[in-house]
């Protein structure tokens, strides 16, 4: 019976022994590995448009990181840069810049989460950089740095709601044409150059269309047409850019080419807003230029949404 017992006494302290030394080597393990080599989902909150030195970009497990796609700067103003830093973060060396326009940036597959910023290493021109990724989106197509500069003035513009400023770029035979959905009709208003800086400001109700499923008439005022057919999203940093190339699709045709044959689209695009909804509650604004005198115009924007 004593020996019994005194074998018991020789492992009572045994299990407390282990967890200590399981903990120890725990510790050990997560000091040891580099965070930037784990994964981590990335998406951009783009709702707020802070400068590039004070960017806080929140994540959300929704989308990833892919590598198998190049990607365009978004939401830079015309005069700015992106930099890109030696390592992943505000304070690191900068590296290089990249101007507003710049496309076909590949990433390398390496990506770092902060507490606040989501970091994207890329290739660009020869080099290795480290980007803050909310001022990247997914680029399918390409096309001249004129077309993609005046596709970001327009954005610019409508974003802060300033019509007046695309006066100058709107085409001046065709004016500007506003389609709420992705197919044109000829009920889809238009309004010429000289009338875009007042239209913000006026209290007329105009009759845009159709609502979509109830068939009802859309009786908006240009302000809240604005609101709920234009610049529903934050556009100027979409997710994905198409240059001339469609993004969204839904049941809705795309008339694009039999309404403007020689026309260049600039889709920007929103995947999905809510996971519940499983991507159908996606978001396109699409910018349509056509060249007058060796100069592009601004002639139609369209929004585009799933429709039943």
């Amino acid at each position: 019976m004593n020996t019994i017992r005194t074998s018991l006494n020789r492992f009572r302290g045994t299990p407390i022994i282990l967890l200590l030394v399981c903990l120890a080597g725990c510790l050990r393990f997560q000091q040891g590995t580099p965070e930037y080599l784990v994964p981590v989902p990335l998406t951009p909150d783009r709702s707020a448009d802070p400068s590039p030195e004070t960017v806080e970009s929140v994540i959300t497990p929704t989308h990833f990181l892919q590598l198998d796609v190049l990607y365009t700067v978004v939401g830079i103003p015309a005069d700015g840069f992106l930099n890109y830093h030696q390592d992943p973060s505000p304070n690191s060396p900068v590296i290089g810049e990249i101007p507003p326009t710049g496309i076909s940036l590949k990433p390398t597959g390496e990506f770092y989460q902060s507490e606040t910023t989501s970091w994207m290493q890329i290739e660009y021109q020869g080099n290795r950089g480290w980007v803050d990724a909310s001022y990247l989106a997914e680029q399918s197509g390409q096309l001249p740095d004129e077309l993609i500069k005046l596709g970001q003035y327009v954005l610019s513009s409508l974003k802060s709601g300033q019509y007046g400023q695309l006066e100058g770029i709107v085409h001046p035979k065709n004016c500007l044409q506003f389609s709420p959905y992705p197919y044109i009709n000829e009920f889809d208003l238009s309004f010429c150059p000289a009338e875009l800086a007042d239209l913000m400001n006026i209290d007329t109700t105009f009759t845009w269309g159709h609502y979509d499923g109830s068939g009802l008439p859309i009786n908006l005022t240009f302000q809240e047409y604005h609101q709920k057919f234009i610049y529903d999203e934050n556009y100027y940093q979409p997710f994905k850019v198409g240059f001339n190339m469609p993004i969204g699709s839904g049941n809705s045709i795309n008339n694009i080419p039999e309404i403007y044959p020689n026309g260049i689209m600039i889709e920007y695009h929103f995947p999905g807003l809510d996971p519940r909804y499983g991507g159908l509650d996606w978001r396109s604004l699409r910018l349509v230029f056509l060249s007058e005198n060796e100069h592009w115009y601004l002639t139609a924007i369209i929004h585009c949404e799933w429709t039943i």
